[in-house]
């Protein structure tokens, strides 16, 4: 095991503060003239400079942050980094355990748009929705959104994915290192004609696939081996209209690492075997699979997309079953399957000059499966001592199966006006209705400004009318009175449906160009909720299930500042948060009655609530080779009862080398060496007392890796 350092917070900062004062200083003292202005596509805003951190954008009148090619080659483990590490150095986005991350402290409901197609979502597990790998730009769009974006409270993960007019050859890479990982991942792509294709397949093997319970350095059964494959192709049709196709599998396996020590609450005979927490066998299955085929076509001022979306998606949990028996008093199988199939219909018009009116509809149909196979203990003798259920017959198997269609249909237009010169409005609304468990509609407007008060200076403030359909993938009504007098029994069978949240979002900031190598922006927004939906693990199945507060307030605000100068570029994110919730209206059954009678009466933070999140890095290019260096600094998720406790901050710092290697002809080699949590600071993302936090994750510890990617 790796000796941890001191988890002094100043200490942790002594590294980084020198690091951000010398940028402060190049910026404030830079004397580089002012960059021309260029049009963007909805307002003319200041030209942005490309720099390894987020780039903001406020021309939709909400916050737009987005990551090039090249950003994300100088984060942790670039192109081999997971997806969501991506995502966390962007602006209010914090980490979590079990791959989430929570953009503006909301749950990770965020919604996937794929080459501008809204992906359907798949069921909550350990894996990822994309692959690194495969992404050219990525764009992370959060506040008061315009009506065109379906659901987007809990925000946009745009992707643009990569082609083959953009890597025109083959790509094979290899990396590896520190908790045996293995990563191998090859691409093909280019253009025949008037075709354009681009394929990509990996396989990962590592024994870190799920945060670690305990702090050591290694953990015990956490093996994960990892199946992806991407296509796209494109056919020009004629000079105003292309035929797209996206597909994408992917078949991850999980074991579930073991936390040694455990003790059981239950009270078994003398013949019944004693397990050991340390070699218990559960493992998880999640497989992803989705396709897409895309018409586009412009015909003068009208532009239009029509994409027909299919997605399936499963999870499979395997218990150890002695062994969660002899803990837990039940074993539960878990299969869920989800089947979405969607028609997804967009228009831009350029209906007059300073007037581009959008709009579109959404129909999906989604059928959910879920089927369980729960062994459990009679509850029915209890020792009047201590309270323990006494075991003394074999288990009871319950089969408990559910499904469900559900249907989902939307409608939106909106008016993008060039007010003045300074000044664009985007006003319209959207229609959203769910018939699922629960059946409800509403009809949202949306309104935002965006004022560019110089060259340099832009504001946007907006407001949104929010509707968010529970996550009927996620949603399992289990049949609470089956499991009365059984050690699954719930404190209360009450079991009140998951309702659709409603929501007031508004947002507001500005972004001002000191120089063209200094930018920094600002933005606040709040947001008042009724039947806000949260989500948790709830049992000893690694698989999250929604649930609804009565009301709910958040709001917070985020600071961005980026630096760029020849080969030296850097930036710093800083965001502060509040999310508060009170009295629980649904799944009551999944709560321990005197926490679900403590939350109706207060008013509790949330369990993804992180006051303080920030990410800072610095790299540095010379000739062909780059170094870089970033720290992402979280306050702590929520803890104990209630989440009325929270967790210990923590700061990890990684550090990179990458040097490209040039070759007669379009071949080109790239060796790779990251080293992340440098200082190997022992920090725990959650500790398994927080409100449906399951078992504690630690972050990983210090790890070295190393690989090599040939183009040719």
């Amino acid at each position: 095991m790796h000796a941890a350092t001191s988890n002094s917070l100043p200490g942790r900062f002594a590294t980084t503060i020198p690091l951000l004062a010398a940028v402060l200083s190049l910026a404030l003292n830079g004397r580089a003239a002012n960059a021309p202005v260029s049009p963007g596509t909805k307002v003319l805003l200041p030209e942005v400079v490309v720099t390894p951190a987020v780039q903001t954008d406020f021309s939709l009148g909400t916050s737009t942050y987005s990551l090039s090619p090249a950003q994300i080659d100088t984060i942790s483990e670039g192109l081999d980094s997971t997806f969501n590490q991506l995502l966390i150095r962007a602006p209010g986005v914090g980490q979590d355990s079990a791959g989430q991350v929570h953009f503006r402290e909301e749950d990770p409901f965020y919604q996937y748009y794929v080459n501008d197609i809204l992906l359907p979502p798949g069921i909550n597990g350990f894996g990822q929705d994309l692959d690194t790998r495969f992404v050219d730009t990525v764009s992370l769009k959060v506040g008061a959104l315009p009506a065109e974006y379906a659901w987007g409270n809990y925000g946009i993960v745009s992707v643009q994915t990569k082609t083959g007019a953009g890597l025109k050859g083959n790509e094979f890479s290899y990396f590896g290192g520190s908790y045996d990982t293995s990563h191998v991942d090859a691409s093909s792509g280019g253009t025949t004609g008037s075709a354009d294709y681009y394929f990509n397949v990996s396989y990962l093997h590592d024994s870190l696939g799920i945060e670690n319970p305990t702090p050591s350095a290694s953990a015990i059964h956490d093996t994960t081996n990892q199946f992806k494959a991407f296509g796209y192709a494109s056919s020009k049709l004629s000079d105003s209209s292309s035929l797209n196709f996206i597909f994408s599998a992917s078949d991850a396996n999980f074991q579930i690492p073991n936390n040694p020590d455990q003790v059981t609450t239950l009270e078994f005979a003398d013949n019944f075997p004693v397990a050991d927490s340390s070699r218990l066998n559960e493992t998880q299955n999640e497989q992803t699979y989705y396709g897409i085929a895309a018409y586009k076509r412009t015909a003068g001022d009208l532009s239009y997309q029509i994409a027909q979306v299919n997605r399936y998606s499963s999870v499979l949990f395997q218990p150890d079953e002695d062994g969660d028996l002899y803990f837990n008093g039940v074993a539960s199988r878990v299969a869920r399957h989800i089947l979405t199939d969607g028609l997804q219909g967009d228009f831009t018009l350029q209906a007059a000059a300073g007037n581009t009116i959008r709009g579109g509809l959404l129909f999906d149909t989604q059928a959910a499966q879920d089927h369980n196979t729960v062994a459990v203990f009679s509850a029915e003798n209890v020792d009047p001592d201590t309270g323990d259920v006494i075991v003394n017959a074999p288990p009871l198997t319950i089969q408990d199966d559910h499904s469900k269609r559900a249907y989902d249909s939307t409608l939106y237009l909106q008016d993008e006006w060039k007010a003045t010169d300074r000044l664009t409005v985007n006003f319209g609304g959207r229609f959203d209705q769910v018939d699922a468990y629960v059946h409800e509609c509403q009809i949202s407007p949306r309104l935002s400004v965006v004022y560019q008060a110089s060259s340099d200076t832009t504001f946007h403030a907006g407001y949104a009318r929010y509707f968010i359909p529970p996550p009927l993938e996620d949603v399992s009504p289990t049949s609470v009175s089956k499991f009365d007098n059984t050690t699954n029994a719930a404190d209360q069978d009450t079991d009140d449906p998951v309702k659709c949240e409603r929501s007031s979002y508004f947002d507001a900031g500005g972004l001002h160009r000191f120089s063209r190598n200094f930018t920094i922006s600002v933005d606040g927004y709040y947001k008042q909720a009724t039947n806000q939906i949260d989500d948790g693990q709830f049992g000893a199945a690694n698989i999250t299930s929604p649930y609804n507060y009565a009301r709910a307030t958040i709001y917070g605000g985020e600071f961005a500042a980026n630096y760029t100068h020849d080969g030296f570029s850097a930036f710093w994110n800083f965001a502060a948060a509040s999310d508060r919730a009170t009295d629980i209206v649904s799944s009551e059954f999944e709560f321990d009655s005197n926490e679900l009678a403590y939350i109706d009466t207060h008013n509790i933070y949330l369990d993804q609530t992180q006051f303080f999140t920030s990410s800072a890095g610095a790299s540095y290019t010379w000739r062909d080779t780059t170094v870089h260096a970033d720290i992402i600094y979280g306050s702590g998720l929520r803890r104990g009862f209630a989440n009325n406790q929270t967790l210990p901050a923590y700061w990890p710092v990684n550090i990179g080398l990458e040097h490209r290697i040039k070759f007669a002809g379009p071949t080109e080699v790239t060796l790779r060496f990251d080293v992340t949590n440098l200082f190997d600071q022992v920090y725990e993302l959650n500790d398994g007392t927080g409100i449906g936090e399951g078992a504690p994750k630690y972050g990983m510890r210090r790890g070295f890796c190393g690989g090599i990617s040939c183009m040719f």
